[in-house]
């Protein structure tokens, strides 16, 4: 019984992935962006005004150097600029440009989109324990991986 549950959360998982890959890679790919690339861009609209690699770093969770990427991409596809010059870039705030506000408005509202047609017929109640549950099967599934990436060190370590 347990293994014909984590193999339906598997292959339900999976099922679920690839969808939100394929849509969000056909949105995206009408600007030559990448997940995280406008994942950033989002973020930066949704800010309202400028935003710092530092802040950047912080509210989407990821290092340093994928957000420089990031940047790069987007200031060389001329979604945002970097405002101001100097030794601290880290520090300076890059904005939309026109392009990039309407990329990302488009991106946004594509994805608002998404989670409406995806949580249709749900009530405000299941989404939040969907959710809820999903996040505690995440951090459950983050903790066997550390147990068996500790147990893989302990054995090269023998």
């Amino acid at each position: 019984m347990e293994r014909e549950r984590f193999e339906i959360l598997s292959a339900t998982m999976l099922r679920l992935v690839r969808a939100v890959q394929e849509i969000k890679a056909q949105k995206m790919g009408a600007y030559g962006l990448k997940g995280r690339s406008a994942a950033v861009l989002c973020r930066i609209f949704e800010q309202g005004g400028g935003m710092s690699a530092t802040a950047l770093v912080k509210a989407c969770e990821v290092d340093k150097a994928q957000i420089s990427r990031c940047l790069a991409e987007l200031c060389e596809k001329g979604f945002v600029v970097r405002e101001g010059t100097g030794e601290h870039r880290y520090k300076q705030n890059y904005v939309l440009t026109a392009s990039g506000m309407a990329a990302a408005g488009d991106i946004s509202r594509a994805f608002a989109d998404i989670e409406r047609t995806v949580s249709k017929n749900l009530t405000a109640h299941e989404l939040e324990g969907f959710y809820r549950t999903l996040y505690r099967l995440c951090d459950n599934f983050d903790a066997l991986l550390l147990k068996y990436q500790s147990s893989a060190e302990n054995r090269k370590t023998q």
